[in-house]
């Protein structure tokens, strides 16, 4: 089972930190636009995990928990700090 996070989901993922920060954001920093991969793919392994009774979303999950290491790796590199999506929604 292949997971994709499709583009209107990352774009909506902006628009709402976005709003959060600041009624009107014009360009976000760096560190939201790499905070939001990674709260988005916590997001669907939550999902997947809540019905784990299929095996296909146990792997999905699995894979997806790869690939957001990867990005926190690559974060904390960039930005010299763990990421903290805890304030994200």
């Amino acid at each position: 089972m292949v997971v994709r996070l499709t583009a209107s989901e990352l774009e909506y993922g902006r628009r709402s930190a976005a709003a959060k920060a600041a009624r009107l954001v014009v360009r976000l920093p760096p560190e939201i636009d790499d905070l939001i991969p990674i709260a988005r793919l916590e997001k669907r392994i939550r999902e997947l995990l809540w019905h784990r009774d299929n095996p296909d979303n146990v792997s999905a999950a699995r894979i997806l928990v790869r690939e957001q290491s990867r990005l926190q790796l690559a974060y904390e590199r960039r930005h010299g700090k763990p990421a903290n999506t805890k304030h994200m929604p």
